[in-house]
């Protein structure tokens, strides 16, 4: 799978300003999908725009402050979504990631079983400030977010665990590489499947700690 548009948002903003933010980045991600890296910072401001004001019925300004239900997840600000985040963050944040991407950075996904959250935080920061942009997990199921799991029914829960599964071989197919969080030489059967893919597309694995690992 060729690389898309849709890298420019992997690597995020460490504070978002209101909680519907996050989430209406994920929508502009998804929208993304299959789109040309050939775009520049007026095309990203330009997009940023124009799903915005699609999403709000409101268009893009530094004061706006909407509420979108369908970014409402729970919590203070639930569903709230900032023009001064995204012009003063967001849309920076996007050109800065479409400039390293353009500018040849390698592109590196994390994998790894979520219970260790800590230690996938800390590789994403290290290999960042070592000049590479970084593909993590979208959610940590063993490790803080449970929540996502309350509430589904049997054949729900394992269409989802399928669907994260395959979504991460595809962050793979993105990719330049993988690094592999094997906390204390722990690699789990997804993880594992995940190297053996990795291996099979001629994607460089490297790992967290030593390990004797063959496919």
């Amino acid at each position: 799978m060729a690389k898309d548009l849709s890298l420019i948002f992997e690597r995020k903003p460490e504070t978002w300003g209101a909680r519907g933010n996050p989430y209406m980045w994920d929508a502009m991600q998804e929208l993304c999908i299959g789109e040309s890296l050939d775009n520049d910072a007026y095309g990203i401001a330009g997009m940023v725009s124009e799903v915005f004001e699609k999403m709000t019925g409101k268009p893009l300004t530094y004061d706006a402050e909407e509420y979108v239900e369908s970014l409402a997840h729970g919590g203070m600000s639930s569903g709230i979504v900032t023009g001064s985040f995204w012009m003063s963050l967001g849309i920076p944040y996007l050109i800065e990631n479409l400039r390293r991407i353009k500018a040849g950075y390698p592109v590196i996904t994390l994998c790894g079983s979520t219970r260790f959250k800590d230690e996938f935080m800390e590789a994403q920061k290290r290999l960042t400030l070592e000049g590479n942009i970084v593909i993590s997990v979208g959610l940590f199921g063993h490790s803080g977010d449970q929540e996502v799991w309350e509430n589904m029914d049997e054949g729900t829960l394992t269409r989802t665990k399928e669907m994260l599964d395959d979504m991460h071989k595809r962050k793979i197919d993105m990719a330049d590489a993988i690094y592999v969080i094997n906390v204390g030489g722990y690699i789990g059967d997804s993880t594992r499947s995940e190297i053996e893919y990795a291996i099979n597309h001629d994607k460089e694995v490297r790992y967290l700690e030593v390990t004797n690992y063959e496919n």
